[in-house]
């Protein structure tokens, strides 16, 4: 069964080897699922799991992305249709998510049942650094900073400042400081 999956994969390789170096965001979304390098041998161990060939076809052009879903499925269920996304996109469980925003930042990741999308005045526009946990919802012409954790099931649709964490619905930010989470007073602008 390795060996056919090995076989399977070689048109996918052969990608891998053309276009790392002209789209630097694959070596980026390769070491953000593999925790170490940006390697061959990385590429072949994570283009076995789903949620990898969704970024992987992501960045490559239209028809090679057609053609080697053919062959090696993506999570169906699991939509990108977000024409700007920075390198260190990482897909956690991607089953059932929707990812539809003006903009996305370096290093977002999310898990399953998230959906992010627009609503009548618009879509989000997602900072750097964003982690989206299951079941959580981010709509509007919103804009999310950088550095900041969607817990699960929370509903967003207001701005989030950098460096929060959001929970619940409807949705509580909580700011860093001083290395802590701690909940704003209603006048404080910082």
């Amino acid at each position: 069964m390795k060996f056919i999956y090995f076989i399977l994969s070689v048109p996918h390789i052969l990608c891998f080897i053309v276009y790392r170096n002209i789209i630097p965001d694959i070596k980026t979304d390769l070491q953000r699922f593999s925790g170490k390098s940006s390697q061959l041998k990385d590429f072949i161990i994570q283009i076995r799991k789903k949620e990898y060939r969704n970024v992987f076809y992501y960045r490559i052009p239209f028809v090679l992305r057609h053609i080697l879903n053919l062959i090696l499925h993506k999570e169906e269920s699991c939509l990108l249709h977000t024409s700007n996304i920075g390198g260190g996109l990482f897909i956690q469980h991607g089953f059932s998510s929707i990812i539809v925003a003006q903009k996305i930042g370096k290093n977002f990741g999310f898990n399953q049942n998230v959906t992010v999308g627009w609503s009548k005045q618009g879509k989000p526009i997602i900072g750097n650094n964003v982690r989206i946990y299951t079941g959580a919802v981010v709509a509007g012409n919103i804009k999310i900073g950088n550095n900041v954790t969607i817990s699960a099931n929370s509903v967003v649709t207001i701005d989030i400042p950098d460096n929060s964490f959001v929970i619940v619905n409807p949705c509580t930010i909580y700011k860093k400081k001083n290395e802590k989470f701690v909940k704003p007073l209603a006048n404080d602008k910082n």
